[in-house]
């Protein structure tokens, strides 16, 4: 049987990023670039919310309508189960 090594990586406490101690005195966007990235990130965040509620509408419609076909048949199967019953089954637990 062979043995097989690994290095073990020691653990590392916090975050690996180091954020800079001075912010940079220049931007590489200007307002406008800004404006323009909010309002495609927007129009993700529409196109994303829409698809979303596309899902979720479809997964309740689908839960609706399997609740209006199989609700009916367990209470009539529950009904009938009780009515096998007999009297000392039915009575209630003291």
């Amino acid at each position: 049987m062979t043995e097989t090594h690994t290095n073990t990586r020691p653990k590392v406490k916090g975050s690996l990023y180091k954020p800079p101690a001075q912010r940079p005195e220049e931007t590489n966007l200007d307002l406008l670039d800004y404006i323009e990235d909010a309002k495609v990130r927007w129009q993700i965040h529409l196109y994303e919310w829409d698809e979303f509620s596309g899902d979720v509408v479809n997964v309740t419609k689908k839960a609706i309508d399997w609740s209006v076909v199989n609700f009916p048949k367990a209470v009539a199967k529950i009904k009938e189960s009780y009515d096998k019953l007999t009297p000392e089954e039915t009575k209630p637990v003291e």
